[in-house]
């Protein structure tokens, strides 16, 4: 299956790492989102700063999504143990009504234990120098305690949400004084260096009363954000020169911008893959690629709207395709099942819909090696749910957006890209939250052809050119983070 599991680090590693070789402890909890920037900064420990890297995944389903083994060949190539800790049992698992948030945090929780014990093994062989968990790893804090090892936190989002929760505490007071929740706010949160944040945009999490548990746990992370030894940020201060801004007195722990890392799958891995070869047969800058990441969701009547819309653009297209779903807009958020070599039904799509676009379109079942796809010349636009992952992917290959924001905070992402970059445009919402086939059609002329077109595809090539810039400076930052957990270790 690629990749370890129960507990005990995968012993297929292109890289053995040095005796007494300092090692790096990594934890993500099953968001899938936070796996691909996990990896890829496992990698660098390993390839660019002498350090061996164990990255341990919390799952919250078993057998392991086709993501997963997708993630878990790559970095095994690259030297990084890779272990998938159990799901939680059965008999322990939450209500079917539970949130994402509290899966996720349910699977962490339970998977401490295991943290512990594998963290022991490798301090008995080797000195551990650091261990690296994801917004949602706080409980294994206790781990790094008991072993005294710095305790940092990776937060894969972009600097805006982190300093959002930075301040969550204070603008929970607020509104506690005024007798109000996030939600009914009239006036936007306006963060230094930041967009304005409006109700409408803040993620699902901060608009629930208050007084419920979901929020509660909320409110628990962001307070234990300004506990950990330092944050390493998957941004770069060309896209957000505020981070680290803590001039309105916020309590900031030291943080230190390390992005953008973004997976770099290596192309050779890729090019078997059929939508490459019909990439290869379009015109430069024709083929608006379509994807709401590895989470993302549609409902049936919205994903018909999209394909009508696709096909009255008249504009080519590559679309990896996911089965909508009715009750909510992350329905893979934790990964699909591995269905490589089998057909999946599109009995959801518009009757007609494949043949009246077949050689205009081309449809991607679940997967799709989007990193290649967005690097490919043909590529002329992204429509996508602006996952932060999706975002950087897209900036760091120069391909203007269409922002359809789902959940999480993609809506402050949307409109970070918008308002501050302006390298996309943001999709008109319609009545009841649906949008039409005409607003998508429209929507994607404009960032295709004209004159707004061009102007999108100018500024998204200068921040290309400042992405590059960043990452060989992230480089250099993750190296003096690296230089401070080696001395810790001697």
């Amino acid at each position: 299956m690629g990749g370890g599991r129960g507990g005990a680090p995968a012993t297929a590693s292109a890289r053995a790492p040095r005796p007494h070789q300092p090692r790096v402890l990594l934890l993500c909890s099953p968001c899938l989102g936070h796996l691909i920037p996990f990896a890829e900064l496992a990698r660098r420990l390993v390839a660019d700063h002498g350090l061996a890297a164990t990255l341990l995944f919390a799952s919250a389903t078993s057998p392991p999504s086709e993501q997963y083994l997708a993630v878990a060949a790559s970095v095994l190539a690259e030297g990084v143990d890779l272990v998938a800790l159990p799901a939680p049992a059965p008999a322990d698992a939450l209500p079917g009504d539970a949130s994402v948030r509290e899966r996720a945090a349910h699977a962490v929780a339970r998977s401490v234990p295991r943290v512990r014990d594998v963290a022991r093994s490798l301090a008995a062989t080797a000195p551990l120098a650091a261990l690296v968990v994801d917004m949602i790893g706080a409980p294994a804090r206790a781990v790094a305690e008991e072993l005294g090892v710095p305790f940092y936190m990776f937060f894969t989002s972009p600097w805006m949400l982190l300093s959002l929760f930075l301040h969550l505490p204070s603008l929970d007071a607020d509104a506690a004084r005024a007798g109000g929740e996030h939600r009914d706010a009239t006036e936007p949160i306006r963060l230094p260096g930041c967009v304005p944040i409006h109700a409408h945009d803040l993620p699902s999490s901060m608009l629930a009363d208050r007084s419920s548990a979901t929020y509660a746990g909320l409110l628990a992370m962001a307070r234990d954000a300004a506990r950990a030894d330092g944050v390493l940020v998957n941004t770069f201060r060309e896209l957000e020169p505020a981070i680290g801004d803590g001039a309105d007195g916020v309590k900031l722990p030291p943080v230190h911008a390390v992005g953008p890392l973004i997976w770099t799958r290596p192309v050779a891995m890729d090019r078997d893959h059929e939508c490459l070869s019909w990439l290869n047969q379009q015109p430069r800058g024709s083929v608006v690629y379509v994807s709401f990441g590895s989470g993302g969701t549609l409902t049936w009547q919205q994903t018909a709207e999209l394909a009508l819309g696709l096909e009255l653009s008249q504009h080519r297209f590559i679309w990896a395709i996911k089965r909508p779903d009715q009750d909510t807009s992350s329905g893979a958020f934790f990964g699909t099942a591995n269905s490589r070599g089998e057909e999946e039904g599109m009995d959801f799509l518009p009757e007609g819909f494949i043949e009246r676009t077949r050689g205009v379109g081309l449809l991607v079942p679940s997967w799709a090696p989007q990193t290649s796809i967005l690097g490919h010349a043909s590529i002329g636009c992204f429509l996508t749910h602006c996952g932060w992952n999706s975002t950087l992917e897209s900036v760091f290959n120069g391909v203007p957006m269409i922002a359809w924001p789902l959940y999480a905070e993609q809506k402050m992402n949307a409109a970070m890209m918008e308002v501050q970059a302006k390298v996309a445009i943001r999709i008109n919402v319609g009545n009841e939250r649906f949008i039409t086939n005409e607003e998508i059609a429209n929507t994607i002329k404009r960032v295709m052809k004209g004159e707004e077109a061009e102007m999108l595809k100018m500024r998204i090539g200068e921040l290309k050119d400042k992405a590059v810039y960043a990452l060989s400076k992230g480089c250099s930052i993750l190296a003096q983070v690296t230089h401070v957990w080696k001395s810790t270790v001697g």
